[in-house]
């Protein structure tokens, strides 16, 4: 393993509490100097998987690589002393003692006739203090101190051991944003010199501030591993979002108002149209993902936000139009409304009904009517790029010509009397110079235009073309390849282009789902009694949950949660395989392995 590159590793982490699966498999890797978030909704199995980091957990089953030395389990000793401090959500603290003493309770400094040294002590407190800006005397007993400042002195022993990797649990649920400033400039100030920080979180705008990559977790599965600079925020809420009740804390009655309350919250949250709820003042007391979406709003800034500030972007007239009818207490739809960002929506008001109180509020609903214009402008981007891959032919035409120039000269060459050593160095460049006329020539099939007239194809030779393609991508995440592309001849009558597109789209899934150091498996299989042939490809990394197996090939469905995904990739790959009378299938145990087989009939021998 590249110990040089990660900081840590763990593969197929199982944890279980009695009868309860806490982690199903869980893979997650963590580089040195990143900020890596944690997120996912109430029992996803976050603390669970930094609770085995920090010893208060052992794993039943899994590997963890720390500082490129295998771990069976962690105790709470042996991650202190190998470099990983955690702050729980539930302070570690006596309070009792002041600042000093816990900083340094089990590891107290005395003098050799067995003193505790307690002006020593307060002496580096005192200078720890100064170093994180921490402006509290550390002679007071902990429970005079506020939340905050007791988790910075939880921070500072933590600190004091100088920790490779620190643990953040949930610490923002307890304290203000004012409050979390010194501790967000602690994690910079950590990553800055090279340490590593695991912050767990359910906050959105955190991760998008601080940290470098996200680990979404769900029922115990990973369910992906994104670069923050690429998220889409509204997939990362719909993906992590939900609520919890404290039973122990609510009276029944009040539990129940409150299931109730939100789960009409939560209804409202994942409506497909955009829903903003406004007071009798206009100001927004409610407002959903789909309209956070599209008006392009940060979910904390909106709220209690003046209705003609969230809609600035829209045309001034238009906005006028609005603000009179809600004052009017009138309803009315708008079509075709652009948005500063050029989206195109309906907006349509409707009030809430007079009450003994007088006027209660209002309902905004905002609809994108601009899918069509989408679609359009994904089919002229389609024209776009053929016209693109008209040139690159061109350009790899151009290529190859001085390519066989330079063969040439290497032929001529080696018939000149040259020393060993000159030989070996024109050996390796002919080496290279012939695996750039295989990119190239690779490029040239991928890239031909119009309606191919459908041809036999030898499906073992389109697959190796294929991963000569994507090598660098495999190469990039260090991932194994095992393939048995060369069992048969198999011949398929087919569109040469379009089935490279459908292989391409498949193993590019598979290197996304997997970390760093996956396997990906490809395979021809031989079904020659139903006169058919059968590519598998699989891999090891985090699955397809159940719950969505019925939409994975819906047009603009998609689980990930980047900017760059239109959700189209498998439902091409699905027409596709229907044009060639195929079928595709797939079978995936997260955590395990995802395996998609693509089924196509036999080219027929020649008479």
């Amino acid at each position: 393993m590249k110990s040089e590159k990660f900081l840590l590793q763990m593969r197929n982490i199982h944890v279980s509490y009695n009868d309860i699966q806490a982690l199903k498999g869980i893979d997650f890797d963590l580089y040195r100097g990143e900020v890596h978030a944690l997120i996912g909704e109430h029992r996803a199995g976050k603390s669970s998987l930094a609770k085995v980091l920090s010893g208060a957990v052992r794993k039943k089953e899994g590997e963890i690589v720390f500082d490129g030395r295998s771990i069976t389990n962690f105790t709470t000793k042996t991650s202190t002393l190998q470099g990983i401090g955690m702050v729980y959500q539930d302070l570690n603290i006596i309070p009792n003692l002041d600042s000093v003493k816990n900083i340094f309770a089990g590891q107290m400094i005395a003098s050799r006739f067995g003193f505790i040294e307690y002006a020593k002590m307060m002496r580096s407190t005192l200078a720890l203090f100064e170093k994180l800006s921490f402006r509290f005397d550390p002679g007071i007993p902990m429970y005079k101190l506020s939340l905050c400042q007791q988790y910075m002195v939880e921070l500072a022993r933590i600190w004091m051991m100088d920790p490779g990797l620190i643990i953040f649990d949930e610490v923002s649920n307890k304290l203000t944003p004012d409050e979390m400033g010194p501790i967000y400039r602690i994690i910079r100030e950590k990553k800055q010199n090279g340490g590593s920080i695991i912050y767990i979180t359910h906050n959105m705008d955190e991760v998008l501030q601080l940290a470098d990559r996200v680990t979404v977790l769900k029922d115990g599965y990973r369910k992906g591993t994104e670069v923050v600079k690429d998220l889409d925020k509204y997939r990362l809420f719909e993906l992590t979002y939900s609520f919890a009740i404290n039973k122990k804390r609510l009276s029944e009655d009040t539990k129940r108002l409150l299931f109730i309350r939100k789960y009409i919250e939560s209804v409202i949250q994942h409506l497909p149209i955009g829903v903003i709820i406004l007071d009798s003042k206009d100001r927004v007391q409610i407002v959903n993902f789909a309209a956070l979406k599209m008006l392009k709003l940060g979910h904390s800034a909106v709220l209690k936000m003046p209705l003609a500030k969230i809609l600035e972007g829209i045309n001034h007239e238009i906005l006028a139009e609005i603000r009179q009818k809600l004052r009017a207490r009138e309803e009315g739809i708008w079509d075709d409304v652009s948005l500063a960002h050029h989206a195109l929506v309906r907006i349509t008001a409707m009030r809430f009904r007079e009450t003994d109180s007088g006027f209660f509020g209002a309902t905004l609903l905002v609809q994108d009517v601009s899918v069509e214009h989408s679609l359009e402008s994904y089919f002229a981007r389609s024209e776009k790029m053929a016209s693109v891959a008209e040139v690159a032919v061109g350009v790899a035409h151009e290529i190859n010509n001085p390519l066989y120039i330079i063969k040439n000269t290497f032929e001529l060459i080696e018939g000149e009397p040259l020393s060993p050593v000159v030989r070996e160095k024109l050996t390796d460049i002919e080496k290279e110079v012939d695996r750039i006329v295989k990119i190239v020539n690779s490029l040239l099939s991928f890239s031909r235009l119009g309606e191919l007239p459908k041809k036999r194809i030898p499906l073992a030779v389109l697959l190796e073309e294929v991963l000569l393609l994507l090598h660098h991508s495999l190469s990039q995440k260090n991932i194994r390849l095992k393939k048995r592309t060369g069992v048969f001849d198999a011949e398929i009558i087919g569109d040469e282009n379009r089935l490279t597109q459908l292989f391409i789209n498949l193993i590019n899934n598979s290197i996304e789902a997997m970390l760093d150091e996956g396997i990906l498996e490809v395979l021809i299989l031989s079904e020659k009694r139903e006169g058919r042939v059968r590519v598998v490809i699989s891999d090891n990394g985090y699955g397809i949950p159940r719950d969505i197996h019925e939409r994975i090939f819906q047009p603009f469905f998609s689980t990930k949660i980047t900017k760059r995904n239109a959700g189209l990739g498998l439902s091409i790959c699905q027409q596709i395989v229907k044009e060639h009378e195929g079928e595709i299938s797939f079978e995936s145990v997260p955590g395990e392995k995802t395996s998609f087989s693509v089924s196509f009939p036999l080219a027929q021998a020649p008479a």
